[in-house]
């Protein structure tokens, strides 16, 4: 079975690459008394700083972008956006509500729903279901 690779693993890669890189140019270019072996030191220094904080910041674009929250399942900013001008522009709060929770939080719902009804239809799957949930 294959491992997916993820986006996260692929910006790490690519930061060690550039990394590794630099800092071999500046050590080839040191080794071989080149006069720009000072800028390409310096560089290095400069960037084994702002390369990972520049990665870091992309990871986290990406991880708000794509909404993961603790469910897996949340709102994007874009969407929150729109459900509060349609507030502002008079719609029941309450029917948004209700949307929203039917959007990114019926799943969970209907899971504890069928939960309930196996426990008082089946004693016996009662105590199981309340030994998996603890």
């Amino acid at each position: 079975m294959k491992k997916k690779i993820t986006f996260r693993q692929i910006v790490a890669v690519c930061g060690i690459i550039l990394l590794v890189g630099m800092y071999g140019m500046s050590l080839v270019s040191a080794c071989l008394a080149r006069p720009e072996a000072a800028d390409l030191f310096l560089a290095s220094l400069s960037l084994t700083v702002l390369i990972p904080i520049l990665l870091y910041v992309l990871l986290m674009f990406s991880r708000l972008s794509k909404g993961d929250g603790e469910q897996g399942k949340s709102m994007k900013y874009s969407e929150l956006r729109k459900y509060n001008k349609r507030m502002k522009n008079g719609e029941d709060p309450e029917t948004l509500a209700k949307e929203i929770e039917e959007r990114y939080g019926g799943e969970e719902t209907k899971a504890e729903e069928e939960n309930e009804a196996e426990k008082e239809e089946n004693p016996v799957k009662k105590e199981e279901l309340e030994k998996e949930e603890k």
